[in-house]
C-alpha cells in the first residue's frame, strides 16, 4: 500500500538516532544502486531524494512505517569523495551496523548489470559475524531479458551466505511486494506478535 511509509530523521552520530528499538531494516549499496528510488517506489512517495549525480546521501535517513523502519545509508564506492570523508562515513556505518540492537536485517541493492565485488563480500562478512541476515536487490531488472535475469539468479544463488535474491525495478514497480512479503515475514513479523 503506497504512502505507509515517511520520513522521520537523519543522523551522522550513533546518538543521533531514534531512541526507540522499532526494528530496523539497513538499505545498503553503491552510490546510484537505487536505494532511494527503490524507498520511493516501496513508499508511495518522494520520500527520499534522488539525484543523477553519486554519492548524494552523506547522512543516515531513517523511514518509519506502521511496522518497522528502512535505514537509508551513504552509498558506497563513490571515488570522488575525499580519503577522511570515506573513512568517516565507513566508521559511521560500522558503529551503526554494529551496536543497534533493533537492526532485523540488510537489504544490498545492486544495479542488476553490475558483478559481486571484494566491497560486497566484505560487506557480507561484516553482517554475517554481526548475527544480521542479508538479502541481496538487483535493482533496474527491466534491463535484462529472461535469458540474463536467470544467468545473474544462478550466479547470485552460488554465494553463499546471502539469505535471499530478488530482482526489482521501480520504474515497472516490480518485485516490490515479493520483496515487501519477505521482509516483513521473515524479518519482523516475529517481533510485531511478541
Amino acid at each position: 500500500m503506497p504512502g505507509r511509509f515517511t520520513f522521520l530523521t537523519s543522523a551522522t552520530r550513533l546518538e543521533q538516532c531514534p531512541a526507540d528499538m522499532r526494528p530496523e531494516i539497513a538499505v545498503l549499496g553503491r552510490s546510484n544502486s537505487g536505494k532511494s528510488t527503490l524507498i520511493n517506489a516501496w513508499a508511495g512517495s518522494q520520500i527520499a531524494k534522488t539525484s543523477s549525480t553519486p554519492g548524494k546521501t552523506r547522512l543516515i535517513n531513517f523511514f518509519d512505517g506502521p511496522h518497522y523502519r528502512l535505514v537509508d545509508f551513504p552509498g558506497y564506492g563513490y571515488s570522488a569523495r575525499s580519503g577522511d570523508e570515506q573513512a568517516s562515513w565507513g566508521g559511521m556505518i560500522e558503529t551503526f551496523l554494529s551496536t543497534r540492537g533493533s537492526l532485523k536485517g540488510a537489504l544490498l541493492l545492486m544495479d542488476c548489470r553490475r558483478d559481486w565485488t571484494n566491497e560486497e563480500a566484505m560487506l557480507l562478512k561484516f553482517l554475517e559475524r554481526r548475527g544480521s541476515p542479508m538479502a541481496v536487490v538487483l535493482t533496474k531488472s527491466d534491463k535484462l531479458n529472461r535469458s540474463e535475469e536467470d544467468k545473474m539468479r544462478a550466479k547470485f544463488k552460488n554465494i553463499p551466505g546471502v539469505a535471499a535474491i530478488f530482482f526489482t525495478s521501480s520504474t515497472k514497480r516490480k518485485g516490490l511486494e515479493e520483496l515487501e512479503d519477505y521482509v516483513f515475514r521473515t524479518w519482523v513479523l516475529e517481533e510485531v506478535v511478541t
